[in-house]
Parts: structure tokens; sequence; C-alpha cells
């Protein structure tokens, strides 16, 4: 295992971040998650895949100048256990961003193999803050729209983990992510406080995505797991990302 000393950091806000996860027998994603990284199962067999679409902005860096753009990008992610620290992490199978000057800068940044493609995210809220609806369309490996809904200010513990903490700690607060570089491995480091994520419900979904790649079945795609919502939350990411062997 190679490592490359951290020589920089990129800042970022991230707003209306919404998660819908779906558990998933393992053996779908057996020709996805690399042989060096184990599948970090949440049940016997069971992993989760989730969609995170959120609006970015960059803030900020050391030492690397970059431009305070906005955009929207939606990440399609499973999860792994860390080699490095035996936690779960993030296994990152395909990313879309919204600007095609940041989707320059994030594969010159990170090397990330992130595709440009068009997407918005519409959000409505009533006085108190509580999301009334956000919706997701775009055009990304076909036609997509998500359309959710929150349902309660706090989430409780999510089956199949043993308390919201190990909820949380495997589904959004992950601070390490992989991703493969034309067959060389990635390991990005991440940060972030832990979250307090919102809970929300879909009335529609459509991801071809995950339905042609049978990742997620046709019968599947409208029943996620969990929705979950964070309105706001700076974010670090450390560069550059270290050659994983």
């Amino acid at each position: 295992m190679g490592m490359l000393k951290n020589i920089t950091c990129v800042d970022m806000h991230l707003y209306d971040m919404l998660y819908v996860s779906y558990l998933i027998p393992v053996t779908r994603l057996e020709r996805v998650i690399p042989a060096s990284l184990l599948p970090a199962e949440a049940a016997p067999g069971k992993v989760f895949i989730t969609l995170v679409i959120f609006r970015g902005k960059t803030s900020g860096a050391m030492m690397i100048p970059v431009p305070h753009i906005p955009f929207d990008q939606v990440n399609i992610r499973t999860y792994v256990i860390d080699p490095v620290t035996k936690k779960p992490a993030v296994y990152f199978i395909h990313c879309g961003i919204s600007g095609a000057v940041i989707t320059f800068l994030y594969r010159i940044l990170s090397r990330m193999p992130v595709e440009h493609t068009n997407l918005s995210i519409h959000t409505v809220k009533e006085s108190d803050g509580t999301y009334s609806l956000y919706e997701l369309s775009g055009l990304w490996h076909g036609k997509f729209v998500i359309r959710a809904h929150e349902r309660a200010r706090h989430v409780d513990t999510l089956e199949p983990f043993s308390s919201r903490h190990e909820a949380m700690v495997y589904l959004i607060d992950p601070l390490v992510g992989f991703y493969d570089v034309g067959g060389t491995m990635r390991r990005l480091e991440i940060f972030h406080k832990p979250l307090d994520p919102r809970l929300c419900y879909v009335s529609e979904v459509e991801f071809p995505y995950l339905v042609n790649r049978s990742l997620v079945e046709a019968d599947e795609i409208l029943e996620p797991h969990n929705i979950m919502l964070v309105p706001y939350t700076p974010f670090r990411i450390y560069l550059p990302p270290a050659t994983f062997h």
C-alpha cells in the first residue's frame, strides 16, 4: 500500500444533501467493488448503495488557487471496509457534476473520473425550514428524477443497525472514499463534523443508471430503504489522494 503525503486541502460548503439508500444483495456489487476492498455488509449478505445529491460551492484552498464556483453533484456510492482504519468507508461507483469548469477542476485536483452531466436541484421550504419538496431532475445515462419530502426532523435507529450512531457512522459519516482511475485505486480523505440528518420519503424515483446495471431492480427503485436529508455542512477534502495497492 502506497501513501502520498497530503499537501493541501480544499474547503467547500455543501447544501441540500439528499441520501437515497437501497439495501441490496452484496452479489450485485461483485463486478463493481475491486478485489482489494471488502464490502461493508450492513446485514448478512447485504450492503447499501446510496445516491448522494447536493449543491456545492468551493470556499477556498490551501496552496492551490480555486475559484468560488457553485455546482450540483450526484454521487453513486457503496460501502467498504477501509484496510487502513478498519472502519466503514465508501467506494464511488460513479459521479456526475453539473458545471463544466468544476468538473474539470475535480478531475485535476482529485483525479476522480467525474462526468459533466445535466442536472438541477429544486427545493421548497416551509416557514419553519421543513422541506415540503426536494426535486432532482436531469439527464445522465437516461432521464432521471427524484421527488422527496421531509417526514421527521431527526432520524432514530434504522434497521438493520443496532443503534443510531452505528447507522450514521456507516451511511453518512465515513471520512474515507475509494475510487478507481484507469485500474489504479485512489484513497481520498475528507472531514466534516458528524451530521444530524432529517428523515424523508419519496413520491417519485427514476434513475436508469442503477436499474440498467442491475444494481437496483426496477420494482425496488421506488422503495428505498431510507432517505435522509442534511440541509448544510462545511466539508474539507485532503489532497492529493493516495495511491492504494
